[in-house]
Parts: structure tokens; C-alpha cells; sequence
């Protein structure tokens, strides 16, 4: 194996609490609820429950949810049959147990077969004559596990009743319990096939009878919004208990940036303006330890109105000023392409340093840039880390070319079992997907470029093991 540095550590932390006082100056008095499910903060008798927005409690994210480190992880397959006929590409997992029978689960997303294939220019938005892309829209694609991390295909736990079901080009699927029902659903953020004008998003919800039901009629404000929605997360951006939804909108006529879907508790979600700046990827973390998720965006580097790479500051409401930002260091000379973005500790300081997956013009290459979280809105960039790289003369003519391999996902597991948490990486491309980087301490880390082309799950995590202990037997 060789090494790479420098790279990543993650620690699930909590992130700092408020400094809270009572009016009169003196410090709360906390205590636990009786029923022992919460936190009691009171001033001279007056309590208030830490449930509410005012809180000390951490707000959730997404990345907590896909990071839980209580979630049997493994390498699921690629392609499980059908998604290798449902799916054309841009295949996307999320692994959870979602019928919470204490296995893990995997749902798949992906892109539509369209019946009207005529690819012209370079982009996906000109891969149907440059009009909307048609034809059968696949659903998502649920996977239940079990003891032996075996997945079944059960379609019939998935619900879509509306006259235009199914998704066109499905880019993010955001996991969380939006009704609180103790049940995960998933908001699926659809970029739209074929223009970019965007395509309407859809919303499954957890049913009393274990199903999935498509809820966007009921349970969103405006259930057909369209935007191109290219980036999307989840979290508690209000700090009020409760899952909510924020998409990007690159709109080269209105501005707009950002929507917020804001949920009223029961897995209602209300559309509003909330800011932020032109972007691509996107992910709610909180990166200045104030207790309330920010906004991380990556751009494509090379636009200048769809530039900005950096920090959206949360104003504690929600609300996203686009003056209110940080700007990161760019890669625009050759990998400033953007497609995804996560945040952990790397380094083990308490606070979430930045990862940040990147790709040359039309996705060719891919590479990760890790940023240092310095503290006090403060960062270090440390360096690109290419993983794939096109030969110096080529010139791409299409964003499906022969060196497209960005990295889709990034995921964060002690894979070898060391007490330190270890990068996984996930792509369409059998060069790149499963990539595992060892964290060997101080932004060291091994690589691992084993890939499921000669690895079921388990033989991979198997495989890195044996070689651990014979490098520490030696």
C-alpha cells in the first residue's frame, strides 16, 4: 500500500454549547426532565425545556445520519439487479436501517432511461435534443439487509400515486425522520434529465403499515416546486427539534440561491426564501462550534456566476446571509469542478475541518482538497490529493467522457478498528468506488484502492485487516 498525505480523521462530537444565563445574571440550573428523554434548563424555578430553539442541545445533520457509527457498514454492490436496468447512471446509495430491525438497509437513486436519447453539447442538459428528457420514471430503490449484510429488493414498500411518479435525475437523497415518527424517510433532491430548468423533488414518508408513501401533495407547501436543485441537505437548521430540507437553485435570472423547507414537527415542510450564494454541492454542518448548522457550498470554479466556494454563516433563525460568508481557497486552474462536500474532525480538535471532492472541466479526474478547520472562522487549505488523472493533452467534449470519475460520496467508519475514524469513498466508476483511506494520525493516511470489481463487502474490510496485522507482525 502507499501513503497519502495529508488526509482525514473523523470524531462524531458534539458541538459546543451556548454560554446560557438568567436574566439576572446568574447561570441555568440544569436538570433532567422526569420521564429522563431531556434536559431542564431553569432561572429561580422558571424551566424551560432544551427542546426548544433557545436550547443547548447540538442541532442534528445529515452527515450525523450517514456517519452513525452505530450502522453495520459494508461496501454495498454497484449495480444490484434491477437498478442496472431501472437506473441509465448517476446511481446513489444511503445506508441505514430503515425498518429499524437493527440491520442495515441500503436505497438506491439514480437517472431515468429516457426514450428520446439525442446527445448534443456537453453537458447532461443537452442529452435529449436539448429539451426535457421522457419516458418511464424508475422509483427509488429499497434494499432490506439482514444478519449476513444480504440485501433484498422490496419495491412493494415504496408508494408513488402521482400521475408523473418516479424520479427524472435523482442527485441527493436526504435521510432523516421528517414526521417523527422514530422511522427514517428520505426527501430525494432531483436535479431533472435533459435541460436545466430543473424537475420537481419527491418526499417519502413512513407509513403505520411499514411502507414508504410519495407525500409531496400533503406534507409540502408547494409540492411542485421546480428548481435546479443541484445541491441538497438535511439538518435542524432552526434548532427547533425537528428535520428540515435546504436545496440549492442556480437561476442565472432571479438569483435565488437557496431554499429553505421548513418543518413544522409533523413532516410538513414550508417553502421560504433563506439566502445563501450561487453553488453546486452543498452540506449543513456546523463549522464555528455556535451549536447551529451553517452552509457549505462548492461551485463549478470555472463560472464566474456560480463561483463561490465557502461558508453561508447560519444567523441562529435558519436564515443564510450571502454577506455573511467565508470564502475557501479554489482550485479553478484544473480541478474546479465541485460535485460534493462533507465536513468531520480530522484532526481531532473539536472542530469540523472540510472535505471537498473535485473534478477538472466536464468532470475529468477526480481528486479530494482537504481544509483545516483553524477555529474562530479560520482555515488552512491543505492541499489537493489527485486519485484519478486524465493524460496532459486530452481534451474532453462531453461530460460522459472516458476520465469522468469524480467521487459522489464521501463517508466517514473505523473501518480497521484502530478507535480512529477512516474516509470512504464511493463513485459510479469501478476505478474509484470503495476507495478506503487509513488514518494513520496527523492528516496521515494509507490508501486503499481495492474496489468491488474484485471485492464482495465483507472481503474488502477483510482484506485491509489481515494486511494491517502483517505489517504489524513484521
Amino acid at each position: 500500500m502507499k501513503k497519502l498525505f495529508p488526509l482525514l480523521i473523523l470524531s462524531f462530537l458534539s458541538a459546543q454549547s451556548f454560554a446560557g444565563s438568567c436574566p439576572d445574571g446568574s447561570e441555568l440550573i440544569k436538570s433532567v426532565s422526569a420521564d429522563g428523554t431531556y434536559y431542564v434548563f431553569s432561572c429561580g424555578g422558571q424551566s424551560s425545556s432544551s427542546s426548544n430553539a433557545n436550547s443547548n442541545t447540538k442541532a442534528l445533520a445529515g452527515i450525523d445520519i450517514e456517519n452513525d457509527p452505530n450502522i453495520d457498514f459494508f461496501q454495498p454492490p454497484l449495480k444490484p439487479s434491477p437498478t442496472d436496468k431501472l437506473y441509465w447512471f448517476g446511481r446513489k446509495w444511503q445506508m441505514a436501517d430503515f425498518n429499524n430491525d437493527g440491520y442495515s438497509d441500503v436505497l438506491y437513486i439514480g437517472t431515468m432511461n429516457p426514450n428520446n436519447v439525442d446527445v448534443i453539447g456537453e453537458t447532461a442538459g443537452g442529452l435529449c435534443g436539448g429539451g426535457v428528457c421522457k419516458g418511464n420514471k424508475p422509483l427509488p430503490s429499497l434494499f432490506l439487509g439482514d444478519a449476513n449484510k444480504q440485501l433484498t429488493y422490496s419495491p412493494e414498500l415504496l408508494i408513488d400515486k402521482r400521475e408523473d411518479s418516479g424520479i427524472s435525475l435523482g442527485y441527493r437523497a436526504l435521510v432523516a425522520d421528517y414526521n417523527n415518527d422514530d422511522i427514517l424517510d428520505f426527501y430525494i433532491a432531483d436535479t431533472g434529465l435533459g435541460t436545466h430548468n430543473g424537475f420537481r423533488n419527491s418526499y417519502f414518508l413512513s407509513q403505520l403499515n411499514g411502507t414508504w408513501v410519495e407525500s409531496s401533495k400533503t406534507h409540502l407547501s408547494h409540492s411542485n416546486f421546480v428548481v435546479f436543485d443541484h445541491g441538497g441537505a438535511t439538518g435542524d437548521i432552526d434548532n427547533d427539534g425537528d428535520m428540515d430540507v435546504v436545496i440549492t437553485e442556480t437561476n442565472w435570472k432571479t438569483g435565488t440561491a437557496l431554499w429553505c423547507l421548513i418543518n413544522d414537527g409533523t413532516g410538513y415542510l414550508n417553502k421560504r426564501k433563506c439566502g445563501g450564494i450561487f453553488s453546486f454541492a452543498l452540506e449543513l454542518a456546523d463549522m464555528d462550534g455556535d451549536g447551529d448548522l451553517d452552509v457549505l457550498l462548492g461551485a463549478h470554479e470555472y463560472e464566474q456566476s456560480i463561483d463561490f466556494t465557502g461558508i453561508v454563516w447560519n444567523d441562529g433563525r435558519g436564515n443564510f446571509n450571502k454577506h455573511n460568508n467565508t470564502l475557501l481557497p479554489q482550485h479553478k486552474k484544473k480541478w474546479g469542478t465541485v460535485p460534493e462536500v462533507s465536513a468531520a474532525d480530522l484532526d481531532n480538535d473539536g472542530d469540523l475541518d472540510i472535505v471537498y471532492s473535485r473534478a477538472g472541466i466536464l468532470y475529468v479526474g477526480t481528486a479530494i482538497q482537504i481544509i483545516e478547520n483553524l477555529g474562530n472562522k479560520s482555515f488552512k487549505d491543505q492541499g489537493i490529493f489527485r486519485l484519478v488523472e486524465a493524460p496532459n493533452d486530452y481534451v474532453p467534449v462531453h461530460e460522459g467522457n472516458e476520465w469522468n470519475d469524480f467521487i459522489e460520496d464521501i463517508r466517514f467508519r473505523d473501518i480497521d478498528k484502530d478507535g480512529d475514524i477512516d474516509l470512504y469513498l464511493s463513485s459510479g466508476s469501478l476505478k474509484t468506488n470503495g476507495i478506503v483511506l487509513l488514518n494513520q494520525g496527523d492528516f496521515a493516511f494509507k490508501f486503499e484502492a481495492k474496489t468491488i470489481a474484485k471485492f464482495t463487502a465483507q472481503e474488502l474490510m477483510d482484506e485491509i485487516l489481515e494486511e494491517l496485522e502483517a505489517e504489524s507482525i513484521q
